[in-house]
């Protein structure tokens, strides 16, 4: 496997500096999943691999409405996430970093959690704490992209959201059969000064296929989680 500057074997170099009492994501194991919600601040690793290794039964990773956050650990959670073998699925939006920790996944797929129309993963570049972006990051943006994707993310596709220059912009990818107007691939890519109300009719919507031709979906089948809602009920 080609290694990258963020690769697995060293994540414990970039992430035991980090206090384990910072805020991180929301973690909560249901065995068989593990819902990771809100920012991702830094912290997401050493929890979640702590989590994994007390709850044997989890499978899958559930990555529920987060706008992302630290880009470094967006990379160490995917990738180990994929040394683990787990699947991954998606809950409402999953943004930035946490697209990163979502494309980690063996099998990659949308939940029933939340309606099919407002749920995806959406992809950009990377940015300082400015928003500024930082140029030298594309290239090993796209690698990992092209290898967690297993080969398939479109190379026209991610060099455009790898060099969007507004942090706001994104690519989204929403299920192929969701039903919204985001043309027949429901992939919209958005520079960042849309209006967010108005997305589906202000942004881009490239023919470089859905979110399964580009390896971001591993099967359109959707994960059932009604068993977790209703072990979830007061």
């Amino acid at each position: 496997m080609k290694k990258f500057l963020f690769t697995f074997v060293s994540f414990a170099a970039f992430a035991l500096p980090c206090p384990i009492n910072v805020h991180a994501m929301d973690i909560e194991a249901r065995p068989p999943f593990i819902i990771l919600s809100g920012a991702v601040t830094g912290a997401e690793l050493l929890l979640l691999s702590d989590a994994i290794d007390s709850n044997p039964a989890i499978n899958t990773v559930v990555l529920k409405n987060s706008g992302g956050g630290d880009a470094r650990t967006g990379f160490l959670v995917g990738e180990y996430i994929r040394s683990k073998g787990l699947n991954t699925a998606v809950s409402g939006y999953c943004r930035s970093s946490c697209s990163r920790m979502f494309l980690g996944g063996n099998a990659r797929s949308i939940s029933n959690d939340q309606p099919l129309e407002s749920t995806y993963v959406a992809f950009h570049s990377n940015y300082a704490s400015d928003g500024q972006r930082v140029y030298a990051a594309a290239a090993t943006l796209k690698a990992w992209v092209t290898q967690y994707s297993g080969g398939k993310a479109n190379p026209q596709l991610v060099d455009q959201w790898v060099t969007l220059d507004n942090r706001r912009g994104f690519a989204y990818f929403y299920h192929p059969q969701a039903a919204i107007e985001a043309g027949p691939n429901r992939v919209l890519l958005c520079k960042g000064d849309e209006d967010p109300k108005n997305r589906f009719q202000l942004c881009a919507k490239p023919d470089l296929g859905d979110a399964m031709a580009n390896g971001i979906l591993t099967t359109l089948e959707i994960v059932t989680m009604s068993q977790l809602k209703a072990e979830l009920k007061p």
